[in-house]
């Protein structure tokens, strides 16, 4: 015959296992974003840990570099929730910051050029044949969704034959790409997102 005290000792022992199953399974994912997230990148950070943006400071230890991070807008200074703004530090050290165009339809692939150099540039086909996102000025952003393909893509000084750098790429649904045009030269970065910002 099982004892009283057996069965409450198997009962305790089922909840704790229990309980620590759902602690790992929840340490998997990680904190949602507020519903009045921002989202900021900071490329050209290499072997930095720490950055500001809009008043704020970011520990840039705890997430991949060019990932974007979810930040509640209200901690911020003049950024709108659901922005995406990119925070490129320059070679020279100087920073600068680009706004980008909003995301609008998930069944799209998004391509971004981001320029920072000082001239327009236009992202095309790269063998010139077409252009997918027209001239984008200097400190700007150009986006254009597309379908799911693989291509070649190039980014061209706006008026140039030969691109300033080519990338075959095998876009995916739900996969976005941001080309960052510097003046050291062009970055292919596929969009992802680090923990939400303290």
């Amino acid at each position: 015959m099982i004892s009283l005290e057996f069965r409450i000792l198997c009962i305790a022992v089922a909840f704790w296992a229990a309980s620590s199953a759902l602690a790992q399974d929840n340490s998997l994912y990680t904190e949602a974003a507020s519903d009045d997230a921002s989202f900021v990148r900071f490329v050209g950070f290499q072997g930095g840990t720490l950055a500001s943006f809009a008043g704020k400071t970011f520990d840039l230890s705890l997430v991949d570099a060019g990932a974007y991070i979810p930040v509640s807008s209200s901690t911020l200074e003049d950024v709108p929730a659901g922005r995406f703004q990119t925070v490129l530090r320059k070679v020279d050290g100087s920073v600068v910051t680009v706004v980008e165009a909003a995301r609008n339809r998930q069944t799209k692939v998004f391509l971004f050029l981001i320029n920072t150099t000082q001239q327009p540039l236009e992202l095309r086909l790269a063998d010139n044949s077409a252009t997918v996102i027209e001239a984008v000025p200097s400190g700007e952003s150009g986006q254009r969704g597309v379908n799911p393909v693989s291509v070649s893509l190039g980014v061209f000084a706006q008026g140039a034959d030969n691109p300033l750098g080519a990338f075959d790429v095998q876009l995916q649904r739900g996969q976005n790409l941001s080309f960052v045009a510097t003046e050291q030269g062009i970055e292919l970065i596929e969009n992802s997102f680090g923990p939400v910002a303290k």
